[in-house]
């Protein structure tokens, strides 16, 4: 039986959570467009408008474990783009996190990448003062979300997972430049 030359042997089967926003929207497009199959999960699945034979949507909710697992079951990687919103109110995202780790270490899928904001601190960040008093606006004001950031990173950074947390200060709406600034927090950036 012979392979054909169309196949692709970088395709994997991609989870993404956090689809249904523009940020995540955008990341489903370019990962059906550069070849991967996808699952969305969503509570929402209207708010996904995207139609491809390779894209799976799962309607459900980060407290629904048969529908966590039904997500993640066979998955190459795991996306996660979950944040809280300034009406978040609970550990909702945190919880979920946590529900979807422990999904993942059932079925055996051990690469997640995740995204959250400055307030999870890494050890290798440095003071900044522009960072220190947007966290402590976060931490005084919108305290439910601050917390479900920082417990968000705290169980993926202890999670025995091959993980990645991306920290953004913020996002926008603009086309993407080319240019990514990445580094630590107080540390400058370094271009890539």
């Amino acid at each position: 039986m012979g392979v054909s030359n169309h196949y692709n042997f970088n395709q994997m089967n991609i989870t993404i959570f956090g689809g249904t926003g523009a940020t995540g929207l955008i990341l489903i497009e370019k990962a059906l467009a550069t070849g991967h199959t996808v699952t969305a999960f969503a509570r929402t699945p209207s708010k996904i408008s995207i139609q491809h034979n390779n894209l799976k949507i799962v309607k459900g909710d980060l407290t629904e474990l048969n529908k966590l697992e039904e997500a993640i079951k066979g998955a190459d990687k795991v996306i996660s783009i979950l944040g809280p919103t300034q009406k978040t109110k609970g550990l909702v995202i945190a919880d979920g996190i946590k529900n979807i780790i422990e999904i993942m270490k059932k079925n055996g899928v051990k690469r997640l990448i995740a995204t959250a904001t400055p307030s999870f601190k890494d050890n290798n960040d440095k003071f900044q003062f522009g960072f220190a008093f947007g966290i402590f606006m976060i931490k005084a004001f919108i305290k439910d979300s601050y917390n479900n950031i920082v417990l968000t990173g705290k169980y993926i950074s202890e999670s025995d997972l091959d993980w990645t947390i991306v920290r953004l200060p913020m996002l926008s709406g603009k086309p993407a430049s080319g240019k990514i600034n990445a580094g630590y927090t107080g540390d400058g950036t370094i271009s890539l």
